[in-house]
């Protein structure tokens, strides 16, 4: 499924399964209450990667 990041606007494919890129990416405990607090639904690869980075 293609889906559009809500944070910069970027397109990104999105699979929802285990096979999806995002269930390889480590998130922290605090970027993960971010996120719930922030986004309700998928971002792409360089926002969560730059989120999980500065919290």
């Amino acid at each position: 499924m293609t889906k559009t990041c809500p944070r910069c606007g970027k397109t990104f494919e999105c699979v929802h399964s285990i096979d999806c890129w995002c269930v390889k990416v480590q998130l922290k405990d605090s970027t993960k209450a971010y996120l719930k607090d922030h986004y309700s639904d998928c971002l792409c690869k360089e926002c969560l990667e730059e989120i999980n980075g500065k919290q």
